[in-house]
């Protein structure tokens, strides 16, 4: 790899290249090849730090994405974000939602979320107690 501009250059195959962008039409969540990159990093990293990082999700119980998936998602189209962000406040544990979320992102999604309206008003009333105590 050639080091340009501080980023990496791959030279891939025609085949190699023919299969990524295969896998691209196909990913329901990844749509770049910048995307699939970081997911590939992001799941090589996991697997070397060992088995306690492949635990599941409490917000993801019915699906099986990678840190770099949903990191992927959260930075995506607005319509998954939002899914995603929906999932990770009504499911998720606390470790878990300040994870991958801040609370400057719930602010600006949570009025366009469709989610449980008594947690949502929840939600609403915890970044109103923390704007008055900032």
């Amino acid at each position: 790899m050639k080091l340009k501009n501080n980023l990496k250059t791959i030279r891939l195959t025609r085949e190699e290249e023919a299969q990524i962008t295969r896998f691209l039409e196909e990913d329901l969540n990844i749509h770049r090849f910048s995307d699939l990159a970081r997911a590939a990093i992001w799941e090589f990293l996991e697997r070397r730090s060992g088995p306690q990082s492949s635990k599941k999700l409490s917000f993801l119980w019915e699906y099986d994405l990678t840190h770099g998936e949903i990191t992927a998602i959260l930075r995506g189209p607005q319509k998954r974000r939002l899914w995603l962000v929906g999932k990770i406040l009504e499911h998720g544990r606390w470790q878990e939602i300040w994870e991958y979320l801040d609370i400057r992102t719930i602010q600006k999604d949570l009025p366009l979320l469709r989610m449980n309206s008594k947690t949502k008003k929840h939600w609403k009333h915890a970044l109103q107690l923390w704007k008055k105590a900032a």
